[in-house]
């Protein structure tokens, strides 16, 4: 799962996509047999990070799941729970992206009050505050803060599905808008 869909990110960062599977018989093949999506991809809502894309895949390859700042509330667990369980889904990929908008909002908000989309970064803001310092990098460098809480917030959403969600492989990874390129992340 995880080779076909770092394969297909290295097609599209190449610019040599081969798009598979979305032509008319694909689609008519899925209305009437259902999906069988191989992977489930937890990413945020901004349009530049179009998962079925810049993964290469094909119509019924991916659950996909978008919400701004790739967070984890009722709905979004609900959903991956869904894919997992009624799917029978056995990767969940957590995928944040460079130059978050959700992200770099909670890093300006930080650490007053905020709406609840933001306020559930902050977690990933102050142990990037922490990582940051550790590294002898400035903590308080917005740019550096926001990059890194991205990355942060990737690892905390896997450690929570870890617990939530069994019997899944749960895996994180930062989407890099210049480049195309997937980086994973792990702990």
């Amino acid at each position: 799962m995880l080779k076909a869909l770092l394969d297909g990110n290295a097609r599209w960062a190449a610019g040599k996509p081969i798009h598979p599977r979305i032509g008319l018989a694909q689609r008519e093949q899925l209305a009437l047999e259902g999906q069988r999506p191989f992977a489930t991809i937890l990413s945020c809502a901004d349009s530049r990070v179009p998962s079925e894309l810049l993964f290469d895949v094909g119509l019924g390859d991916l659950f996909v799941v978008r919400v701004a700042g790739h967070s984890l509330d009722k709905m979004v667990t609900q959903s991956l729970h869904y894919a997992a369980e009624i799917l029978e889904v056995k990767t969940i990929f957590v995928m944040g992206h460079q130059n978050c908008g959700a992200v770099t909002g909670a890093v300006e908000k930080y650490p007053a009050s905020a709406p609840e989309l933001l306020a559930a970064i902050y977690p990933a803001i102050t142990e990037a505050r922490y990582v940051l310092a550790a590294r002898g990098e400035n903590a308080e460098d917005r740019a550096a803060l926001t990059r890194e809480a991205i990355d942060r917030h990737v690892l905390e959403t896997v450690k929570q599905l870890k617990i939530t969600i069994g019997g899944v492989a749960v895996l994180g990874a930062r989407y890099d808008l210049d480049s195309g390129r997937i980086t994973m992340l792990v702990e």
